[in-house]
């Protein structure tokens, strides 16, 4: 519960997490992940089928991920809950090993 967790904090019990660096990328700082990775999405070629999904940091984007998803697939939710949403629809700037890319 939330009282249990900020117990916690005050306590120092809880492990500090680091942000990751940032590193300008044509003078917009990007957190170092995505920027490694910033000429493969530059060069990006949408075919005429694909459809993106482009959204503000934390507006929303896993859950119009899983309503476009549920839009695909016919609403079925056995076909949507076959495996977690970045597995389903990538995210095209996030590179993470074993998990699919845009």
């Amino acid at each position: 519960d939330c009282r249990h967790d900020l117990q916690r904090r005050q306590s120092g019990k809880m492990q500090h997490l680091a942000r990751p660096p940032l590193i300008s990328v044509k003078g917009i700082p990007m957190i170092k992940y995505f920027a490694e990775i910033y000429d493969e999405v530059e060069g990006f070629q949408a075919h005429p089928d694909d459809l993106l999904i482009s959204t503000y940091p934390k507006s929303g984007t896993t859950w119009v991920s899983e309503i476009v998803d549920m839009i695909y697939k016919e609403g079925s939710l056995e076909k949507c809950s076959i495996a977690p949403i970045y597995m389903r629809v990538p995210f095209l700037e996030f590179a993470v090993p074993d998990v699919p890319t845009g």
